[in-house]
């Protein structure tokens, strides 16, 4: 039989009949980076942590880790946003850190998460950094110094980084991710590895033969669709499209070149942020493509580039909404130029599915439906329910039911995806010990990360939807008599409205319309936001005075109605 452990407490805790239990958690993060250094690791910093606590007889309680995760942001760190969410739901009375900046290095969000601490009761501490008053304006002071400087520091590191990749650009090195043609191979390099790309043979002959082809005349849409019926993957291993032919034709690394910096400041602009003045040098690597040929397809590209004034001007207030009844994915506008017997030139408007526009027979059916008659049809169902009370009554009705039912499933959903999440998280901390303890192949434990992490994402998004309608399903019923002045306003919104304006209406309140078959609308998904029913009620004439103008203006939290009609 084995002895049991001896714990020592501190006097403190021993000679106090009834120590105080605090709630105390702690929050570690590190980047990619940082897992490599010493002192940096996630087992480091809980150790340092712990220690502390135990020295003021306390436990920390639960652990909230970002693992590989940089401090520029809050919304991509999941940890911290359950931490800053389990804080307001009350669960925390104490927060550990390990440093101060492992919160954030950017200062508004510190900020952000020091006033959530602040008006929760909850004690921030921290173990290598300087602990002040909190509830003193010399040591909020102090705190959004430490913010100031750590934010500085980050973008310091930010900025040699940029310097260092712009300067390996200019050299001719590659500094992106995978890219088809090529395998990107890891070569040493004094004390250090470097990226190289290597031609690949087989991928090489495909994108000769998209160039090729190009060059002959076929169209993006045509490529891709060939590409797709021959069986060809793109580099992920997804269906060819027509933006990544387009993709393909226009990189300039296929005829030995070095394109960086296309886009800046992504993170705040995205495809907006675009470099007049990108890098553009010899690389390194390999040529797959002619420069003749490459001169060849760039000529015919900017050519089919040129778009001709637009005769035809319709609107498709459907777009995005329309959801292909084969493969999910939404609707896109067609125009079908037809001659009648008599010589009249007519433009028919379609929708069909954007995946077969993009890929092709071999991604989709084109699943077309004639614009005209789908929005009659969803037009005219919007208005059967503002005009026959007792159908929406039904709906509304049914949905109530459902969403009574529907309550243990769910808890059972969320209680088992709570199981594999944690089993992940003790996957990925015995992965982290063995690469740590450098037992573990460098390769074995990047690829073995990036499917742990996958699979977290994938879960956390199941996570988030379950919970969205476990919420939906024990809160309130349905308001028949609110849901149906909400109804009655808006249709009268879109019936007077411009078509520009019946689109935004469209969009900003039908989440989607299912389909079963080109004729056969199967549902059409509202969802009735509070806030979004204000702001377009209040458009109207006697929005203020109006009955129903904006039934919901009284409820203290406003819930999200999603009704199928």
């Amino acid at each position: 039989m084995s002895k049991r452990k001896t714990v020592h407490l501190p006097l403190s805790v021993l000679s106090s009949p009834f120590p105080e239990i605090v709630n105390s958690v702690a929050y570690i993060r590190v980047s990619t980076e940082e897992q490599a250094e010493l002192g940096f690791s996630i087992e480091a910093q809980l150790e340092e942590v712990k220690a502390k606590c135990k020295q003021e007889g306390k436990i920390i309680r639960k652990e909230y880790v970002d693992a590989g995760i940089s401090g520029k942001t809050i919304e991509d760190r999941p940890a911290v946003v359950q931490l800053l969410q389990d804080i307001e739901a009350g669960k925390i009375s104490e927060l550990w850190l390990w440093k101060f900046d492992r919160l954030s290095r950017k200062l508004s969000d510190q900020l952000l998460i020091m006033e959530i601490l602040r008006k929760n009761n909850v004690t921030l501490r921290c173990v290598s950094d300087p602990e002040f008053d909190q509830s003193t304006s010399a040591g909020r002071a102090m705190m959004q110094m430490m913010g100031v400087m750590a934010e500085y520091q980050r973008n310091v590191i930010v900025e040699n980084v940029k310097m260092g990749m712009k300067q390996r650009a200019k050299n001719g090195k590659w500094n992106g991710g995978q890219v088809l043609g090529y395998d990107v191979v890891e070569v040493p390099v004094g004390t250090t590895k470097e990226s190289l790309l290597r031609v690949n043979p087989i991928e090489a002959e495909l994108v000769r033969k998209v160039f090729q082809m190009y060059a002959n005349g076929q169209g993006l849409w045509s490529i891709a669709n060939q590409l797709n019926q021959e069986g060809y993957k793109t580099k992920p291993g997804n269906a060819f499209s027509s933006v990544a032919i387009k993709t393909i034709i226009n990189n300039p690394v296929y005829v030995g070149k070095i394109r960086y910096n296309v886009r800046e400041n992504w993170a705040e602009k995205r495809r907006k942020g675009i470099n007049p003045n990108p890098i553009i040098v010899d690389g390194e690597h390999d040529a797959i493509i002619t420069p003749d040929l490459w001169e060849t397809v760039q000529a015919l590209f900017s050519k089919k580039s040129f778009s001709p004034p637009r005769v035809f001007d319709g609107t498709y207030p459907l777009t995005g909404l329309l959801r292909c009844p084969q493969c999910g994915t939404t609707l896109g506008a067609h125009r079908v130029r037809d001659t009648l017997k008599d010589g009249t030139v007519v433009i028919r408007r379609y929708y069909v599915c954007n995946n077969f526009r993009n890929g092709g027979r071999r991604v989709c059916s084109s699943n077309s439906v004639r614009a005209d008659l789908v929005e009659s049809i969803v037009f005219d169902r919007l208005a059967e329910v503002v005009h026959k009370p007792k159908v929406l009554e039904d709906v509304v009705k049914q949905l109530n039911k459902e969403r009574t039912v529907s309550v243990a499933p769910l808890q059972k959903e969320l209680a088992a995806i709570d199981k594999e999440l944690a089993s992940i998280e003790s996957q990925r901390k015995r992965f982290f010990k063995l690469f740590e303890a450098s037992t573990v192949d460098d390769d074995l434990f990047v690829e073995r990360l990036g499917e742990l992490k996958a699979q977290h994402e994938q879960l956390e998004r199941r996570r988030t939807e379950a919970q969205r309608q476990l919420a939906d399903s024990t809160s309130n019923p349905i308001p028949l008599q609110q849901v149906r002045l909400a109804l009655s306003q808006f249709h009268r919104l879109l019936k007077g409205s411009p078509p520009e304006t019946q689109k935004t209406l469209l969009q900003t309140v039908v989440k989607q319309v299912h389909m079963k078959g080109p004729r056969n609308v199967s549902g059409i998904e509202l969802e009735l936001d509070p806030t979004i029913q204000k702001h377009f009620f209040e458009l109207a004439p006697s929005a203020k005075t109006a009955e129903g103008a904006f039934a919901f203006r009284k409820q203290k939290s406003p819930s999200r109605y999603r009704i199928v009609l």
